[in-house]
């Protein structure tokens, strides 16, 4: 019985980390949401500011305006041209699939002496999108791409996938507890 659970114990953790690896190249350290984008990084963060004052950078909580920024770490992302593409993400099997037909919103290739990209962009429909940053060398020798898929308005959905996940592993685990403590006793003591 304890092989089972450790089993299960290690499939929920090997599902959990699929999931957190799902967002691409987007992942948070120390507070602060970064996105590797070839051997450097740029931090992410996304507002809605008729919604909230809430800081996000994976998921976007709900339809409607939204404004991002991106933020170069190092110099030589300042010295290549970023452009930013949102794709609708309708289960292609390659980006460039559909491309224009696919792309929501779309920040042509240039420079960023300071760093920071920001856009502004109204999500009208709720659904899976995918985020493509490209940066690319004046003479093209070098080029780097960070895709990170993401949601508008299903985080909700999500939240509730994670409560109901922990909340049947507290009860798995009671159980066990409840069994090892009174059940399996009263057998050794009969």
């Amino acid at each position: 019985m304890k092989m089972r659970f450790l089993v299960a114990m290690t499939l929920a953790t090997v599902g959990w980390v699929a999931q957190a690896h799902a967002h691409g190249d987007v992942g948070s350290n120390q507070g602060q949401c970064l996105m590797k984008i070839g051997p450097d990084t740029m931090s992410f963060t996304g507002y809605q500011p008729l919604k909230s004052r809430e800081q996000f950078c994976d998921d976007i909580p709900d339809a409607g305006p939204t404004i991002i920024t991106l933020d170069a770490q190092q110099d030589e992302l300042r010295e290549m041209n970023l452009e930013m593409r949102v794709l609708r993400d309708v289960g292609q099997k390659d980006d460039n699939e559909n491309l224009e037909a696919n792309t929501e919103y779309f920040s042509p290739p240039k420079k960023y002496k300071t760093g920071t990209l920001t856009f502004d962009h109204n999500f009208a429909n709720e659904g899976k999108y995918i985020g493509l940053v490209k940066a690319k060398s004046d003479d093209g020798s070098k080029e780097y791409i960070a895709r990170f898929p993401f949601s508008v308005g299903l985080t909700a959905t999500k939240d509730m996938t994670i409560a109901i996940f922990f909340g049947v592993l507290a009860a798995v685990g009671f159980g066990l507890w409840y069994k090892n403590q009174f059940v399996d006793k009263k057998k050794k003591s009969a």
